[in-house]
């Protein structure tokens, strides 16, 4: 177990639940695999309103957040705008600012207390592109979340519009 944050957090039971949330996708990782991510895979939690990535420093890792919820948020004339939330299950990251070494455009808060799994982000792109086992669940995750966020746009332009036509 460690202690992260006052919270006592068991390292094991969130690697136990990791893995099976990638078996759910039908994906078995092979042991030398699952070793390796148990070595560079960081366990941490956060407490509500805490900042996981700033929105002035470089992005280079990717969270999995294992439980909670996280918005991302920039501000902008003294005011703070949620562009995004993120649940259980989503991968998080300024992909932006992990991509061109350039300083995040937003943040990544913790609307909930949260428990998440931290990744270097040269790891998750190796992964996404040609990993054939945790790099299928990386990519199959993702296209679940361009999906999602897809269907959400959608909603939101429709009401938008609705609003814009309705006088």
């Amino acid at each position: 177990m460690l202690v992260l944050i006052g919270i006592w957090v068991d390292s094991d039971k969130i690697m136990e639940d990791f893995k099976k949330e990638i078996l759910n996708y039908g994906i078995s990782i092979p042991e030398d695999e699952w070793d390796y991510i148990l070595d560079i895979a960081e366990r941490k939690t956060a407490k509500k309103k805490e900042v996981i990535f700033s929105q002035t420093e470089l992005c280079n890792h990717v969270i999995y957040l294992m439980s909670g919820i996280t918005a991302t948020i920039y501000y902008y004339d003294d005011k703070e705008v949620v562009t995004r939330f993120f649940q259980t299950g989503n991968f998080n990251t300024n992909i932006v600012s992990a991509e061109s070494g350039s300083m995040a455009s937003d943040a990544l808060v913790a609307i909930t207390d949260i428990e998440y799994l931290i990744f270097p982000f040269s790891f998750f792109l190796d992964s996404f592109f040609h990993g054939s086992t945790f790099g299928l669940f990386v990519r199959k995750k993702i296209m679940g979340m361009i999906i999602e966020n897809k269907k959400f746009t959608t909603i939101k332009t429709i009401n938008d519009t609705e609003n814009k036509y309705s006088f």
